[in-house]
């Protein structure tokens, strides 16, 4: 410790490549992604009533279907995939969560800047938080959340020649 500042120096460490580094850290990001998609065991997979509506009302509450799917008392992703290919009316009430998910997005960009709940207190992380959320409304309901585009339209008054203007057979 050097006695007039009274800061501790960083420990020097080996230089190392690039693709050293990555070698190193390649398996736990491996790990990681396996920890994160596998299927757990002991989910329910029998599709009932009470299951589709917690899964609707979340996604209505503004939940991706991926993180309520990562919840232990839920079904895995993929079965409520399966479960949405198999039941298009199933599909319906997917879509009508999801206009009522894009309210939410809405509604807590509305928070993030006006400083409510939602709000990190900093102001570039909030900046970046409301576009992200924008522009994901805007993907995902262009109608309602969408760029407007203005289209120019214009018309031109017909004009007609007269039969005698051209002279000749006309080839």
């Amino acid at each position: 410790m050097d006695e007039n500042t009274k800061i501790t120096p960083l420990p020097t460490l080996p230089a190392i490549s690039m693709a050293h580094a990555q070698q190193l850290i390649a398996p736990e990001v491996t790990n990681l992604l396996a920890v994160g998609t596998r299927a757990r065991p002991g989910q329910p997979t029998k599709r009932t009533e009470a299951v589709i509506e917690e899964i609707v009302i979340s996604i209505a509450c503004g939940q991706s279907l991926r993180a309520v799917c990562q919840r232990p008392d839920m079904p895995g992703y993929s079965t409520v995939m399966k479960w949405q290919m198999d039941d298009p009316s199933l599909v319906e009430q997917f879509d009508l969560a999801y206009e009522y998910h894009a309210r939410t997005l809405d509604d807590i960009a509305e928070d993030i800047l006006a400083g409510g709940p939602s709000s990190t207190g900093d102001f570039r992380r909030d900046e970046a938080r409301v576009a992200h959320l924008r522009y994901r409304l805007g993907k995902l309901h262009r109608r309602r959340f969408g760029d407007k585009v203005q289209i120019e339209h214009s018309v031109q008054p017909l004009f007609v020649m007269p039969s005698d203007a051209i002279e000749g057979d006309g080839y």
